[in-house]
């Protein structure tokens, strides 16, 4: 990443990424925070680091949540990803629907998604730095 003060768009979201990763790394085993917060912010890091890696490559992207629809992006500009991607667009669900329910079926435990996410964001900075 540039050394300047002033970070690039793809940067910004990369940097944004690691930060909700952070924080679902440091509540990942307190039960007093819910599944459903994990998920939210886990589909929200693999969410902007898309959006850098689509940044980064210079790809336009429209206002959206949906993981699925900035995969197809990615691929439709013949961005590599790597083949658990489709594991992550699981979590599209989380960025709004499921973000304000009270219970509801998970198809996994954020651990499950955690472990994926790290290696999405691993994929993503060493594709731009």
């Amino acid at each position: 990443m540039s050394e300047n003060n002033f970070k690039q768009q793809y940067e910004v979201f990369l940097i944004k990424a690691k930060q909700d990763l952070v924080l679902v790394e440091q509540v990942i085993n307190n039960p007093d925070v819910s599944d459903e917060i994990k998920h939210f912010h886990l589909q929200q890091s693999v969410e902007k680091a898309l959006k850098s890696l689509l940044s980064f490559k210079g790809v336009q992207f429209p206002k959206t949540h949906d993981i699925e629809d900035l995969i197809e992006l990615a691929e439709e500009n013949h961005i590599s990803l790597p083949a658990f991607i489709n594991i992550l667009a699981e979590l599209t669900p989380y960025a709004v629907e499921f973000r304000y329910a009270l219970s509801f079926d998970s198809l996994h435990e954020p651990e499950y998604y955690l472990k994926h996410v790290r290696d999405f964001i691993k994929f993503v900075e060493d594709t731009i730095i």
